[in-house]
């Protein structure tokens, strides 16, 4: 079944389905029919709203309500991810594809020291908006992840829970697994994750995630791209849960 993501949903035993963009989808994209069963979500109740479609129409369609489906496909705790701006667009709409289907639950993109300068223009932003609904209804997660886009960043000292900060240098860091099991469930939440840039982060911006108390944590041996570093930190909790 197709899931769709619609802000505010409410369940009702009839639906009438308007949205011209998803209504497009299912007619000349999906080419659905009368009797096939489709899937609504709004991620504040967790919950899968299934409905089938008794009545295509010339703009909308018929819905009836057939169940609902409760569901948890969240981490037990905030998992927020602070990405270095990367040096292409391209990269940024992978990151946030394949970082929404894992369940990362906020992403901060910020400018760092040694990222290449970048114009997110309006048509651009909205098109990364769309990118997450789209991950998060492919991958049946329940939840539309937080999204910003800074011009630098300069709030280390106000964020709630645990930091840490990715480094390729082993000197003076810690492993992540031994790093989480030396900690509390209750006592991480949030757990905020800053990755470097393409070229690393500049020896200020080691000094001030040090400062501000942040754990430095060394993933592997081999150097890996800004994209692959977070999926690793994923893996590597998922494990661990």
């Amino acid at each position: 079944m197709q899931r769709f993501y619609i802000p505010n949903f409410e369940k009702k035993e009839i639906f009438i389905l308007d949205d011209k963009e998803i209504f497009h989808q299912l007619i000349k994209v999906l080419r659905v029919r009368v009797w096939e069963q489709i899937i609504f979500f709004d991620w504040v109740k967790n919950i899968d709203f299934v409905f089938e479609i008794v009545g295509i129409n010339k703009k909308n369609i018929e819905l009836k309500f057939v169940e609902e489906i409760e569901k948890e496909t969240e981490l037990s705790f905030e998992l927020n991810i602070f990405q270095a701006m990367p040096n292409k667009m391209e990269k940024i709409e992978y990151i946030l594809q394949k970082w929404v289907e894992i369940g990362y639950r906020k992403f901060v993109f910020y400018r760092s020291e040694r990222s290449q300068k970048m114009v997110i223009s309006d048509k651009k932003l909205e098109r990364l908006k769309k990118i997450i609904v789209e991950a998060v209804e492919q991958s049946w997660r329940s939840f539309v992840p937080d999204f910003e886009i800074l011009v630098g960043y300069a709030g280390l000292h106000t964020l709630q829970g645990e930091s840490l900060f990715l480094h390729t240098k082993n000197n003076n860091s810690q492993n992540l697994s031994k790093f989480i099991n030396s900690l509390s469930t209750e006592g991480f939440s949030p757990l905020n994750i800053f990755i470097w840039p393409e070229w690393g982060f500049s020896e200020t911006e080691i000094e001030n995630f040090e400062e501000n108390k942040f754990s430095r944590i060394h993933l592997w041996n081999r150097i890996l791209r800004t994209e692959t570093a977070g999926i690793v930190v994923w893996f590597t909790l998922w494990q661990m849960i």
